[in-house]
């Protein structure tokens, strides 16, 4: 038996493909589905997030899809629904490997993130390591607090002007692996809701990129027309998840809709 817990082994993988510079295929688990996350995850994919900022599910959605993809190299990355300590715990309790932070506008909120995220001594997170599934239930505690730290990858998203302003302090927070834009928060921030083409917009974004891959941090967003992720892996991102469960089945159903009324023309 290996003294390493299937999620610290994930999470150590994905993050030395990260610190190697490789860029890294994903997909976004919006609809809290076991079967679909597996259904995506199966093709190879690097990770697959799980959103709970805006998606369906909750810690218990998360949970089954942890273990749905426990056999398979697919790292679960999970966007949080809040900066609260007790849903970062619950979250890496389930067997997270890598944390997506919404709307972090500074440098200190950045600093509370990790707080609650890491265990002692660089952190204050809360230690069930004898019971939690990231330790494959208790089989593997003292690796697990002995590893975990090492094995999590946070990054964190700039969605507003106020993180703009507070990028370089941000970036300077040691333990912060990467930076990610959030592109329908930030446009709609700076009164310029999706209108990815506006200098201005184009501007601040260029400008989010640059500081990041300056600093040797993770760059990542979400793809937009004018940023698809032929252009963002060209710009240096390396986090770019390009496709959703819930667009895959919408435009599928599109298609398909399409077809019989060509046939039927």
């Amino acid at each position: 038996m290996t003294d390493l817990s299937r999620t610290l082994q994930k999470g150590q993988s994905f993050r030395k493909k990260l610190s190697q510079g490789q860029k890294v295929s994903g997909a976004w688990s919006t609809l809290g589905s076991a079967e679909i996350a597996f259904l995506l995850a199966r093709a190879g994919l690097d990770y697959v997030l799980v959103d709970l900022e805006h998606g369906k599910g909750g810690v218990d959605g998360l949970a089954a899809q942890v273990l749905a993809l426990g056999a398979l190299d697919a790292a679960v990355m999970v966007r949080l629904p809040d900066h609260g300590p007790g849903s970062i715990k619950r979250i890496l309790d389930s067997g997270a490997n890598a944390l997506l932070v919404p709307q972090v506008n500074s440098a200190n909120e950045a600093r509370a993130i990790l707080n609650a995220a890491l265990f002692s001594p660089e952190g204050q997170r809360g230690v069930a390591v004898g019971a939690i599934a990231a330790s494959d239930y208790g089989y593997e505690p003292e690796s697990y607090f002995k590893n975990a730290n090492d094995a999590l990858t946070v990054l964190v998203q700039i969605e507003s002007r106020e993180a703009v302003a507070a990028l370089p302090e941000i970036l300077a927070v040691e333990r912060i692996d990467g930076i990610f834009i959030g592109p329908n928060d930030l446009s709609a921030a700076m009164d310029l809701f999706r209108d990815y083409e506006h200098p201005d917009f184009v501007e601040v974004y260029d400008n989010i990129w640059k500081q990041t891959i300056n600093a040797g941090k993770i760059f990542g967003a979400l793809p937009t027309p004018k940023f698809d992720p032929a252009v963002l892996f060209a710009k240096g991102a390396q986090v770019v998840p390009a496709i959703a469960d819930q667009s895959l089945l919408r435009n599928g159903a599109l298609a398909a809709v399409a077809t019989v009324k060509e046939a039927n023309s």
